[in-house]
């Protein structure tokens, strides 16, 4: 399915508007005239960009969402290809990675520095599969000149970092790691970033030790564990224990001490917090 142009921005935008059951009077506001709004809905005119964002919020909506329904709930091309090495570097699967490689360059319209960088990420997951497969310095040095030139990253500069940082020198990693740790707050505030920052950290600390600069993890450690909460994996400890206690109730092989073991098996772990709510939760579900 195609992306959809900017001239059905407006109809898209009006269909979402009387899919909510909102009336164009419930949007306009003194950011926005009902004159406004209305020469956009039906295709004659743009919004400038904060006048945009006010009509999104007008009906509800962040403006990822709108986003995603805008790609018509798919993702765009560059967070497809994002998952596509994603899946083949948990794989292993190189054949896939370098067949990746080769679509990128078929279907590259030109050659800038984001293009190259797309490239690299590429590579540098086929490099962490196959140590001979090299990333010259050359390379590396376009990496970290990127990533030093700019002052404040948004969620491209992340994806970048957290996929080539282990082709990165010692000193390059821990100056990078230490900068984007002291700036973190800005991606912690937004849900999808806030996960994806803690892979990165995830990611520093395994390269860190993998290169026994064991003096370093601690840091990148006391970090982390700061920024973790409860929930992170609250959803899916908790989903584990409701079907635990659906067999229970279905008579099938689950039992009461299997429930009960499970929550100390929580408490063993670490997440004292999670297995009090399983707790406190056991008596109303049985």
């Amino acid at each position: 399915m195609t992306k959809l142009d900017s001239f059905h921005l407006g109809e898209l935008y009006r269909e979402l508007r009387v899919a909510r059951g909102l009336k164009m009077k419930d949007v306009v506001s003194d950011k926005l005239s009902q004159a406004q709004l209305s020469k956009f809905e039906n295709g004659q005119t743009m919004l400038s960009a904060d006048k945009l964002l006010t009509a999104i919020s007008a009906i509800h909506m962040s403006f990822a969402e709108f986003e995603h329904a805008y790609y018509q709930y798919e993702d765009s091309s560059f967070f497809k290809q994002a998952k596509l090495i994603s899946k083949y570097h948990s794989n292993k699967n190189i054949e896939g990675l370098e067949k990746l490689l080769i679509i990128h360059d078929n279907n590259s319209e030109t050659y800038d520095v984001y293009d190259k960088l797309n490239k690299l990420v590429i590579r540098c997951a086929i490099h962490d599969l196959n140590p001979e497969y090299i990333i010259s310095d050359d390379d590396k040095d376009f990496i970290t000149t990127y990533l030093y030139s700019i002052e404040e990253w948004t969620e491209y500069e992340l994806y970048i970092f957290g996929n080539t940082l282990q082709v990165l020198s010692d000193s390059d990693l821990i100056f990078l790691s230490k900068s984007f740790i002291e700036r973190d707050s800005l991606y912690l505030s937004i849900p999808n970033n806030n996960f994806r920052t803690q892979l990165v950290v995830l990611n520093i600390i395994f390269v860190l030790l993998e290169r026994k600069k064991d003096y370093c993890v601690h840091y990148f450690m006391k970090h982390l564990e700061s920024i973790l909460t409860y929930q992170d994996m609250f959803v899916k400890t908790v989903l584990i224990f409701l079907k635990k206690v659906l067999n229970y109730r279905e008579g099938k092989g689950t039992h009461l001490i299997d429930l009960k073991k499970y929550i100390h098996d929580v408490e063993e772990l670490g997440h004292e917090d999670v297995a009090e709510f399983l707790k406190d939760n056991i008596v109303n579900l049985l």
